[in-house]
């Protein structure tokens, strides 16, 4: 590559490079914007009875609620199941 190509190259280069930075730093300032001007939505509280507390909790904790559906097939073997049709493996069982 002659010094000319190069030179050119790495305008084209920079000029990409400060477009995309703009472009990100663009974005921050209008999704950040965007956040305050949103209502608040409430949280859904839900109503805990004395059978299974006690008394309450103290401090800050975190409550996780899991729903399980009979026919549920998790996101990672339906994955592997698709590379398996690809690759010539094993049907999946039914």
């Amino acid at each position: 590559m002659r010094p000319n190509e190069a030179a050119a190259w790495y305008r084209r280069m920079s000029i990409v490079y400060a477009a995309g930075a703009w472009a990100l730093m663009g974005s921050l300032y209008f999704f950040s914007g965007q956040k305050n001007t949103q209502p608040v939505d409430k949280v859904e509280q839900k109503d805990v009875s004395t059978k299974e507390h006690s008394e309450h909790p103290k401090g800050f904790y975190v409550e996780t609620i899991i729903t399980y559906r009979e026919d549920f097939v998790p996101v990672t073997k339906k994955i592997l199941n698709y590379l398996k049709s690809w690759t010539g493996g094993p049907p999946p069982e039914s």
